[in-house]
């Protein structure tokens, strides 16, 4: 399964999608979003992948980029300490 973020063009709020789908509904502002006619900013068959990229990307908006990634950073040492 491929999954893309899209940015709905009516609020510009960032949005996983399953790129299988015709259309999406945005939840921010409830606009239907037919995925043909919006740009796909990222494509990948990972949802964790989809997940950070969406955050990422939410954060850029917000002006919140790094404090953004020092999360991931410090999620992804937790991780590793726990299968050590």
């Amino acid at each position: 399964m491929r999954f893309g973020v899209i940015v709905c063009p009516n609020c510009k709020y960032v949005k996983g999608v399953n790129l299988s789908s015709k259309t999406t509904k945005c939840t921010r502002c409830g606009k239907i979003l037919q995925l043909k006619k919006v740009r796909i900013f990222y494509e990948t068959e990972l949802q964790e992948k989809l997940r950070q990229v969406v955050g990422l990307m939410n954060a850029e908006m917000e002006g919140k980029r790094d404090s953004f990634l020092k999360f991931i950073e410090n999620k992804s040492k937790l991780k590793r300490k726990h299968f050590k």
